[in-house]
């Protein structure tokens, strides 16, 4: 069943695309045409990025207990042809509950992908590479990003629903590739997993500092990640093609941040790197605040697409220093509840506020007082740098 490290690590590549990209940040650069083409409206635009976080929260759920009841095998198999099938469903405007059930749907076959193909993945590789091949696995959600935003162009100006179908025919392709690899998963349902230990007390605040951070983290970057197209488009008067285009600026920020957060935390230790990445990601949002230029947006994008994939990487990293490898998948799975809770009270928030006839400029505005506080929060958790497992 050992698969090719590879073909292993392409693959891993190509599912994280489909977790992170297709079926969640790609839907970004359609917002423009799905407004001025009346399928939704602002608002609506913003609520159906909610439902995605819904559906990507239960998702999340999912993988972290039905493995205990179905093979990962199973369902990642399941996951792969929900994803699919959630991008075809968004295809067509049947209304606004038809489009927020195809985006939950989309997010739940998501959550998976992202919970468990690096350790499917990573399986196949040996451990002098592991490292190098996480880096490329992740890298499929910047280098997707980027794919799609300069192609997707191409098939808005027939219609969206033809953008919708790219995507989801893009997402099958990924799904082809993978599959072999997918086959490799475990085949059994793992109904005996060891309870996690208790924590000492002062392991438990740091770990809390990490996640309300890592929270604060996924509210900071809903703006660019959900309206960032639109702003441009109708704020500061660029076309929908351009929109899209300046929109791959998060995903080469993205790639970038996934490949040099192993570096950075080498060299500055990952505490201190966390702090200085939270910091990067309030400037970037200052920058959409204090000006109206798309030279300066568009730098600022590249800023927070490279904030986010080095917060994951390296809020992933710092929870294995905190509590050791061993119970590593348990209360990352915890962190990365929190992220997607977060993204879904950034995008059911913010949508509120548009609602209200606020603008986009008043969800940065949200945006900046998130990292702010996220900021002096890994500033705390740098001053317990020197709490470990163990210690």
């Amino acid at each position: 069943m050992k698969k090719h490290p590879l073909y292993a690590t392409l693959a891993g590549f190509w599912m994280i695309a489909i977790g992170l990209c297709l079926c969640r940040y790609a839907y970004t650069p359609l917002i423009p045409s799905l407004i001025d083409e009346h399928w939704v409206t602002k608002a609506g635009a913003g609520y159906l990025g909610g439902f995605n976080c819904l559906g990507y929260l239960v998702g999340c759920l999912a993988a972290l207990f039905l493995p205990a009841y179905l093979s990962v095998r199973l369902l990642l198999r399941l996951s792969l042809v929900i994803s699919v099938g959630g991008l075809v469903m968004c295809a067509w405007d049947l209304g606004f509950v038809w489009l927020a059930f195809g985006r939950a749907v989309t997010g739940l076959g998501g959550a998976s992908l992202v919970i468990h193909t690096p350790s499917v993945a990573l399986a196949h590789v040996s451990e002098n590479w592991k490292k190098v091949a996480s880096g490329v696995v992740f890298t499929g959600a910047g280098g997707s990003i980027m794919l799609v935003s300069l192609l997707v162009p191409l098939f808005l100006s027939h219609s969206v629903m033809w953008g919708w179908l790219f995507e989801a025919a893009l997402a099958l392709v990924s799904a082809v590739i993978a599959w072999p690899l997918v086959s490799t998963a475990a085949t059994q349902s793992n109904r005996n997993r060891a309870r996690p230990e208790p924590l000492a007390r002062g392991l438990v605040g740091s770990l809390y500092l990490l996640g309300v951070a890592y929270f604060l983290a996924a509210i900071g970057i809903t703006p660019h990640g959900l309206f960032l197209t639109d702003y441009l488009h109708r704020d500061l008067g660029v076309t929908t093609a351009q929109s899209s285009m300046l929109f791959s600026l998060i995903g080469a920020g993205s790639l970038l941040g996934a490949l040099a957060s192993g570096v950075i935390a080498r060299v500055l230790g990952t505490p201190l790197s966390l702090l200085v990445n939270y910091l990067l990601g309030a400037v970037a949002v200052a920058m959409v605040l204090l000006t109206t230029s798309v030279m300066v947006v568009s730098i600022s994008a590249f800023m927070i697409g490279f904030f986010l994939l080095c917060c994951v990487a390296l809020s992933s990293v710092r929870t294995g220093e905190l509590i050791g490898s061993g119970q590593h998948p348990h209360y990352w799975g915890i962190l990365t509840l929190g992220f997607g809770l977060g993204l879904a009270a950034g995008s059911y928030g913010l949508s509120g506020l548009l609602s209200l006839g606020m603008d986009y400029y008043d969800t940065f505005v949200v945006a900046q007082g998130a990292l702010i506080v996220a900021l002096l929060l890994a500033g705390w958790l740098f001053l317990r740098r020197h709490q470990a497992a163990g210690s």
